[in-house]
């Protein structure tokens, strides 16, 4: 316990440090490198690494696409994509003895998922400023790990009730539950507290209070599917980048599902606004 709380400080230390820059390339630079170390964990806790060729174009893609500007991303996707697909599939063709078309396919998707995934975080600074674009990414953030820290501590304490025994023997009903709630509380504060210390901010709690459920439950389901892609797999974690949390697609499993998840509702239902 000491251990993954000295990790997760840690953690939250570098966190601070990239949101203070939250208006610069900092960010962009920095979902980069998270990105990249995820696609490498997945990778290698899938063996796709073993193929240095396929994964080193996948990885020039995953560090290119947090840096396509928000504006001119219908132009210049495109650009990136459909060339990769081209090599791909020439790769595919010049070592078609060792390469199957499934670790092709595996490779484009979570190549693409990932940092198009993360780069939300650069989406709600682009479109929304750096105030309300902070404020969505730090729901979109508290979605995930408010949920997972809930699920986590009610869990131990009275969870009795498995969820899903065979894909994460730990997690429970009684945990879910916790962790539902236990995000919803926190997400109305993180509201609070920006519309305390930003003049003019204000907050649809109706709408937030709506949304904080659905973020928890999308957490719950991105965190199982990393779980079973790891069970498939025969891996207890991506890495061991954070002592008593795994690697970075361990902390970051569930941001991968929530983080998109409030760009396409906000997009539609504005939470926050200056007035």
């Amino acid at each position: 316990m000491k251990q993954r709380i000295l990790s997760a400080l840690g953690g939250l230390v570098v966190l601070a440090v990239v949101l203070s820059l939250f208006d610069t390339l900092v960010l962009n630079g920095a979902i980069s490198i998270i990105a990249l170390l995820a696609v490498y964990e997945f990778f290698h806790a899938t063996k796709i690494s073993e193929n240095r060729l396929l994964t080193g174009v996948a990885y020039l893609v995953t560090v290119i696409i947090p840096f396509i500007p928000r504006a001119n991303e219908s132009d210049w996707l495109p650009v990136v994509l459909l060339p990769y697909i081209g090599v791909l599939f020439c790769i595919l063709l010049a070592t078609h003895k060792t390469t199957r078309v499934e670790q092709a396919a595996m490779t484009f998707m979570i190549s693409l998922a990932i940092p198009l995934s993360l780069s939300s975080a650069v989406y709600f600074r682009d479109s929304y400023g750096t105030v309300i674009g902070l404020f969505y990414l730090i729901l979109a953030l508290g979605g995930a790990w408010f949920s997972d820290t809930g699920a986590y501590f009610v869990g131990c304490s009275i969870g009795k009730h498995k969820m899903t025994p065979v894909i994460s023997p730990h997690k429970t009903w009684e945990g879910a539950v916790g962790g539902v709630v236990i995000c919803t509380i926190c997400m109305l504060l993180v509201g609070k507290l920006f519309e305390f210390a930003v003049p003019g901010f204000t907050i649809d709690y109706l709408r937030l209070a709506l949304l904080a459920p659905v973020a928890s439950v999308t957490s719950i389901v991105g965190d199982l599917s990393a779980s079973l892609v790891k069970r498939q797999y025969g891996v207890k974690d991506f890495g061991n980048i954070m002592p008593g949390h795994g690697g970075v697609l361990d902390r970051f499993d569930s941001v991968l599902f929530v983080a998109p998840l409030i760009w396409g509702i906000v997009q539609n239902f504005p939470i926050a606004q200056i007035r």
